[in-house]
């Protein structure tokens, strides 16, 4: 009966992958007016937060990389260029012990990115906002909690591009 339900499963996922079906981590993702080469011309951080710019540039190349056939390339050569703005970054205490320290808090990113044409700087696509949020311990790394909510924002705007943007 066993063995019965293991070819049941197998047999699932096997249709659902079968059928086009994709995670959403995982899907392709294409980029609007069939844009293939593009750069991130600047990435707007309003924040005290100095390691989000980069880290957020380089996530979003990798994230895009891995989903899209994009290639990277000078602004003279792009047919589109990407705006990455940082709406919001806070951090804030989730559980307080009874003396008033905090046991755990939480970070919360707001994102927004924009794809305008190289051509005549026209909005080829929005994001709007999206947000991303990690808790952490005390006495653990905020920053690394940081990192992992500008991911999963970043997950979040990728999956905006998915074959029905």
């Amino acid at each position: 009966m066993q063995r019965l339900s293991q070819i049941a499963v197998l047999f699932v996922l096997l249709s659902v992958i079968g059928c086009g079906y994709h995670f959403s981590a995982s899907a392709p993702i294409i980029l609007p007016h069939g844009a293939t080469n593009i750069h991130i011309r600047e990435v707007n951080n309003p924040t005290l937060e100095g390691w989000i710019d980069s880290y957020l540039r380089s996530r979003f190349q990798d994230e895009f990389t891995r989903r899209a056939k994009i290639n990277w390339v000078s602004p003279d050569e792009a047919q589109a260029y990407v705006v990455l703005t940082i709406l919001s970054y806070s951090v804030d205490a989730d559980l307080v012990g009874a003396r008033g320290q905090a046991l755990t808090g939480r970070v919360h990113v707001v994102l927004e990115a924009k794809l305008r044409s190289q051509m005549d700087d026209s909005l080829l696509w929005s994001s709007g906002h999206v947000s991303g949020t990690e808790t952490f311990e005390a006495g653990t790394s905020e920053i690394v909690a940081g990192e992992r909510a500008v991911e999963e924002a970043i997950r979040k705007i990728a999956d905006g591009l998915g074959a029905d943007y």
